[in-house]
């Protein structure tokens, strides 16, 4: 089983600096942003639970570029009907990752249901512990977009 950060870390070496990533709400993030606090090419997706494929979905359909989108179980599970979306579009620009722990944790630890082995257009999923609660991501999610952005317009990002 993994730690989340290793897991991010697999992810972010597997896709490398010039992918484009979208993160989840809650602890995911805060993992996130305390391993690349530096990184402009994250977009943070503070309080949408459960959108990141979606944001990630209408991302690849507008660049050639690679969009990595990171979800957890819980928010995975609860906008589950967007995995037949990315599996019609069969995007090779899109990857989805998923980080498993059995429960809404930053929201209290709440159990949520299991997830199954594997899912259509989910490229992975990681089983992973409880372990690492980090700090809440010290970014205004108004910067973060900024940030984003100006990543979008100063890099490969090309449009389709």
């Amino acid at each position: 089983m993994w730690n989340r950060q290793e897991a991010i870390i697999n992810i972010f070496k597997k896709h490398g600096e010039e992918s484009l990533y979208i993160s989840p709400t809650g602890y995911i993030s805060r993992a996130i942003y305390k391993l690349f606090p530096t990184n402009k090419n994250i977009f943070y997706m503070q309080g949408s639970m459960g959108l990141s494929p979606a944001i990630g979905l209408g991302l690849a359909l507008n660049t050639t570029s690679n969009i990595i989108v990171i979800s957890g179980d819980a928010s995975f599970l609860m906008h589950m009907g967007i995995t037949h979306t990315i599996k019609d579009y069969n995007l090779h620009n899109l990857y989805l990752y998923i980080l498993d722990n059995n429960c809404h944790e930053s929201v209290g630890g709440f159990p949520c249901s299991s997830l199954e082995s594997s899912y259509i257009g989910v490229n992975k999923i990681y089983k992973i512990n409880k372990e690492g609660k980090d700090s809440r991501v010290k970014l205004r999610p108004i910067t973060n977009k900024k940030e984003f952005i100006n990543f979008l317009k100063n890099h490969k990002y090309e449009k389709k």
